[in-house]
């Protein structure tokens, strides 16, 4: 069942369009993740799925309730009536309030039952690991602390949709590590529904159900992880992915001109094959990646083990495991 449905959403600041007839569907309990460059539209998207931003066209319905329908006249429901959570870059946890007390507010702002306050505050407290720290003040909370009061009081809310908009971003490596796995574990004892937003492509990899690639205001490819990663729409998505090598081919038998895409670790090196010259190496831990400069001047890398160890100008040969064609 798709708890959420996007037709043909546009959204237009005076001739320029931030959004381009963008439509894809998620179903219940799904976790997408938005993805692409900054000044994609993706941030636009979320704000119109939000309430946020009007849209300029297209309809947008969640659980069969149109939330707006620009063609039909339909106005768009305000942001407090959707039932959405929503978490944004900055936590917003309010400085006069202590841990309890921020994500209780909503809860007291709809007049709820003191009694169900405090077991649904107490429930998410314990959900996302801050049970213990209910009377502590913002200026006395990490970061990672921080992000998980504003994502409880998104929760406490029972929403029917969860919106992050690049909520890990502020946090280090080895924080975002630990909350994306934290988010992962609490969509699945909730069966939560959550649009994610970022410009992190391991992370929409890592966390999602399936990823919508943007490019320039439209959607360039939705689809799973791992048909994403595996099989890029186009040398945009693959470039955008960062672990692909792209060259200009020829289909002969079709007579087709394009490209071919292939990973670094899909690339070897041999007797025989493509000819090139090491320009550059790095170290990365387990793996040594070379840089091979080919005689039409492509430059590729390639993974190897860390006791294959070419020097810089030595000439080698690479062959090819698998490619990928891509049409444009």
């Amino acid at each position: 069942m798709a708890v959420l449905s996007i037709n043909n959403v546009t959204k237009t600041y005076e001739n320029t369009s931030a959004v381009k007839n963008v439509s894809f569907t998620v179903k219940n309990g799904e976790f997408i993740t938005i993805v692409g460059p900054s000044g994609c539209g993706k941030t636009t998207l979320l704000r119109m799925i939000a309430g946020l931003t009007e849209p300029s066209g297209g309809k947008i319905v969640v659980n069969e309730e149109v939330l707006v329908d620009v063609e039909k006249g339909v106005e768009p429901i305000e942001p407090e009536k959707r039932g959405f959570g929503m978490v944004f870059q900055s936590y917003a946890v309010w400085p006069h309030m202590n841990v309890y007390e921020n994500i209780a507010y909503p809860l007291k702002i709809k007049k709820i039952d003191k009694k169900d306050i405090k077991r649904r505050v107490t429930e998410i407290l314990r959900l996302v690991h801050l049970d213990g720290l209910e009377k502590r003040m913002a200026h006395e909370l990490s970061g990672g602390q921080q992000q998980r009061v504003a994502l409880a009081r998104a929760l406490v809310m029972e929403p029917r949709l969860l919106l992050l908009d690049e909520s890990l971003s502020n946090l280090d490596a080895a924080l975002r590590e630990e909350m994306r796995n934290e988010i992962k574990d609490i969509q699945k004892k909730m069966g939560i529904t959550i649009i994610n937003v970022t410009h992190d492509q391991t992370e929409a990899l890592v966390m999602s159900d399936k990823v919508a690639i943007m490019k320039s205001g439209e959607l360039i490819q939705y689809a799973s992880p791992k048909d994403i990663y595996e099989k890029p729409a186009n040398t945009f998505v693959a470039r955008f992915l960062g672990a692909y090598n792209i060259m200009r081919a020829d289909l002969v038998e079709k007579g087709k001109n394009g490209f071919v895409a292939f990973r670094t670790d899909e690339a070897y090196f041999s007797q025989t094959g493509l000819k090139g010259t090491i320009v550059k190496k790095q170290f990365h831990g387990k793996e040594n990646l070379h840089f091979v400069k080919l005689e039409d001047e492509t430059t590729i890398k390639v993974s190897s083990a860390v006791d294959i160890n070419f020097k810089e100008g030595e000439i080698v040969h690479v062959s090819l495991k698998h490619v990928v064609w891509l049409d444009e």
